[in-house]
């Protein structure tokens, strides 16, 4: 049943006139190409996928529509006229066809569907980013528990992947507005359990885990504070690197 859904949702190109469907595709491309591009955007995202629609969805649809005309011409007219006459009538009814279809299909679903639900979907998606990112600013946190909450949010997101995503400290700077050389630091400990010991960076690294706990569990999202849970217990108690 699922994938006759699927079928029937490439012959009616409903992905694109989803708003569901629209934001699952972006953020799964969006995911795909930050794992490639260190600073990927999601307007790039948008880009990418206003020019995939013309250049491989439209191109795959006409295409299996003339295969599976080509197919039924084969069965119900080449055996009943000569093979000549029956390609002219095809060629020309192909023709008219795929006009037919970008002016009634394929132009109104990306002009009225497509380009709007998909302004909305990455807005949507960049906004909540650029509110992570104004959220912490205002929070004042330390250096260590940016580091955390930027992890965190990011291995969620799916953009710490096989490719081996890379932490800036120069990025996070830029972002967060603070030193290159305290998040160096700060990624340092964090990821490669790499501090020196003493009371009041063991206060600090407890501290950054509690704060960026509470940071999440304000936002309610109880998936982020089990896995800084288990970035904390390699980290403060086996006294390893994390897995993630």
């Amino acid at each position: 049943m699922k994938n006759l859904k699927s079928v029937v949702d490439f012959f009616t190109l409903s992905e694109f006139s989803s708003l569901t469907s629209i934001e699952g595709l972006a953020k799964r491309h969006h995911k795909k190409w930050s794992e490639n591009y260190a600073k990927w955007s999601y307007e790039s995202t948008k880009q990418k996928l206003l020019s995939a629609y013309w250049t491989r969805v439209v191109p795959v649809h006409i295409f299996t529509l003339f295969c599976i005309g080509l197919t039924a011409c084969f069965f119900f007219v080449f055996r009943q006229q000569k093979i000549t006459e029956s390609l002219t009538v095809i060629s020309i009814a192909a023709v008219i066809v795929y006009f037919s279809l970008w002016l009634w299909v394929y132009k109104p679903v990306y002009m009225n569907e497509f380009v709007p639900l998909l302004n909305n979907a990455i807005e949507t998606l960049s906004g909540a980013y650029l509110k992570e990112l104004d959220d912490v600013k205002k929070a004042q946190y330390s250096s260590i528990t940016i580091v955390l909450i930027h992890i965190v949010t990011n291995k969620l997101a799916g953009l710490i992947g096989q490719n081996g995503y890379k932490f800036s400290k120069e990025e996070m700077a830029r972002l967060y507005g603070i030193s290159e050389r305290s998040f160096h630091d700060a990624l340092s400990a964090v990821l490669n359990a790499d501090w020196k010991e003493s009371t009041r960076m063991n206060t600090e690294m407890a501290d950054a885990f509690r704060k960026a706990g509470h940071y999440f569990s304000a936002t309610g999202n109880m998936k982020a504070v089990s896995l800084l849970s288990d970035i904390q217990a390699d980290l403060l108690v086996s006294k390893k690197p994390p897995a993630i």
